[in-house]
C-alpha cells in the first residue's frame, strides 16, 4: 500500500498561487508537480489568499551576444574524371580561388 504523500505549506501556497495564474489550469499545474488534480483542489481554499513560496521577476535582462559576420561564399563546381567534386570558398579570398583552381586545372 502507497503511503500518503506529505508537502510543506509554502509548497502547497506556491501550487495553488501557479493554479491561479492567468492561462493555468489545475490539471496542468498537478501534472507539472506529479500530484493528484483533486489533492490541488483541497489545497485551493487553505491556501488561495497566501503568497508563494517564492517569487519569481517579471523580467529578467539579459544581455545579447552580438551576431557574428555572416561569410558569404562562392560554390564551385568541377568536374574531373567522371565525377563532379563540389568546392565552398569564401569570397574573403579571391586570390586563394584562383590559385586553387589554376592548382587543379592543371
Amino acid at each position: 500500500m502507497r503511503q500518503r504523500s506529505s508537502y510543506p505549506k509554502p509548497f502547497k501556497a506556491q501550487v495553488v498561487q501557479e493554479c491561479l495564474q492567468p492561462g493555468a489550469t489545475v490539471s496542468s499545474v498537478a501534472i507539472s508537480h506529479g500530484i493528484n488534480a483533486n489533492v490541488i483542489r483541497k489545497w485551493m481554499p487553505l491556501y488561495r489568499d497566501q503568497p508563494a513560496a517564492t517569487s519569481l521577476p517579471a523580467f529578467v535582462p539579459l544581455k545579447a551576444a552580438p551576431k557574428r559576420p555572416v561569410e558569404m561564399s562562392v560554390i564551385i563546381e568541377l568536374p574531373m574524371a567522371g565525377q563532379v567534386i563540389t568546392v565552398k570558398w569564401p569570397t574573403s579570398d579571391p586570390e586563394g580561388c584562383a590559385q586553387f583552381i589554376r592548382a587543379v586545372a592543371q
